[in-house]
């Protein structure tokens, strides 16, 4: 009997750690793959680092990255989305972009700024 709680309670931490080592469905900025249109696997996902020019501006893209995320994708190259102005190195904000399976998660972690434009927005 002694024997039996030791590995009951091994059993429930770890279940409890892989647990939390899955994606959280709710740090997604989607709800449905960006490439299969599929619901997404809540331990399926890609960030993405994007840059700015200030923190003023990071501040405005993480109240909601859903809504900037094509502004963001279409964006030239080295400037900031809503100023125009040439990024900071320093200023930046990730982004999760949930996908529906491991095959999707490979391509759009090839190119996540291209399929972050594609990711649907949360309802």
């Amino acid at each position: 009997m002694k024997f039996i709680y030791p590995v009951l309670f091994a059993a429930v931490a770890a279940f409890t750690f892989l647990g939390s080592v899955q994606a959280d469905e709710s740090s997604v900025i989607n709800d449905t793959c960006p490439i299969k249109g599929k619901s997404v696997d809540g331990s399926k996902s890609v960030e993405y680092t994007a840059t700015f020019c200030c923190d003023k501006c990071v501040a405005k893209f993480e109240k909601d990255p859903a809504k900037y995320a094509e502004k963001l994708a279409s964006a030239e190259e080295g400037k900031c989305p809503f100023s125009g102005k040439v990024n900071d190195p320093e200023a930046t904000a990730t982004v999760s972009i949930g996908v529906c399976c491991g095959g999707c998660e490979k391509k759009v972690s090839a190119d996540p700024l291209k399929y972050l434009g594609d990711a649907e927005k949360k309802s």
